[in-house]
């Protein structure tokens, strides 16, 4: 971030309304005035989706993303996970393989467990406790480190908030907490990594057709809240998504995306940070059994 030019941008919110004009004038267009849920174990447009999968559905994902920073370089990562829903209400899922594929030289190269991401394998529960057209849901999760030079894992309570505005357009709020229990280990010494983060992702997404959506991602980021002045961000992206239909619902997801980490750095000399990116694609399979 040190040294880089500020780029006048558009605030990350000014997308939400661009989305919704967008979702609205294709909703009159091309409406379907009889929800995909009524039918099918799990309705096809993204919109209308719950926050739990149904009982009895298996959904295998394999995400990869490319991270880009100015000063160092892109590292490629790869995520092979799963989510199963129990009951309608009650659904796990488990962070299989966190995969780094490539890193720039110093970074360790590829390995079993993630620079940036995800630092090891994890698991956690979701359960929906409030249904309708606005959803309630509280998700625990952890995850165990893998990487090199550091020891420990972390715990991630959250509250999933969705909001179906209209058979067609959705919002998503997120709010997370991440306890890290770490230690750090260098040649010379061993130290505490022990950290508390907290994530307020925020996502607007519209179907344009029953099977293709967009979105727009913001929110706020406090990567050590022991430094909130410093580490206090707000990203800003782009999600595109398509939905293979089959007789039970979708079969298959695949969801490109683009976003800013760290767009905005309201606590640092330099208010925005447009030279850190990452994009990537998530393909997820659906099984009814």
């Amino acid at each position: 971030m040190l040294g880089e030019k500020v780029h006048p941008t558009p605030r990350p919110a000014s997308g939400f309304a661009v989305v919704a004009a967008i979702v609205v004038a294709a909703g009159a267009a091309h409406a379907d005035p009889s929800p995909d849920g009524a039918s099918l174990r799990l309705p096809v447009p993204e919109a209308q989706r719950p926050l739990t999968l149904p009982r009895l559905v298996l959904a295998p994902e394999a995400g990869f993303q490319v991270d880009q920073r100015p000063d160092e370089g892109a590292f490629g990562e790869l995520d092979v996970s799963a989510a199963f829903g129990i009951t309608d209400d009650l659904a796990v899922h488990a962070l299989v393989a966190p995969l780094q594929l490539w890193t720039p030289v110093g970074y360790g190269g590829a390995r079993y467990g993630e620079v940036n991401r995800n630092f090891g394998p994890g698991a956690g529960v979701t359960l929906r406790f409030v249904r309708g057209p606005v959803e309630l849901a509280a998700d625990l999760s952890g995850h165990v480190f893998t990487i090199p030079d550091l020891s420990g894992g972390s715990v991630t309570p959250s509250v999933l908030l969705r909001v179906h505005a209209t058979d067609m357009l959705r919002l998503d709020v997120a709010p997370a907490v991440t306890f890290q229990f770490a230690t750090q280990t260098t040649a010379l010494s061993t130290s505490s990594a022990n950290a508390v983060r907290v994530a307020v992702p925020v996502t607007l997404l519209g179907n344009l057709t029953r099977s293709f959506d967009v979105g727009v991602t913001t929110g706020l980021t406090i990567y050590d809240t022991s430094d909130v002045r410093s580490s206090t961000d707000i990203p800003a992206g782009l999600l595109l998504g398509y939905a293979v239909p089959g007789p039970h619902g979708p079969v298959l997801d695949v969801d490109p995306f683009f976003d800013f980490p760290y767009f905005l750095t309201p606590g640092r000399t330099t208010a925005t940070n447009t030279g850190q990116y990452q994009l990537g694609l998530t393909v997820r399979g659906y099984l009814y059994l």
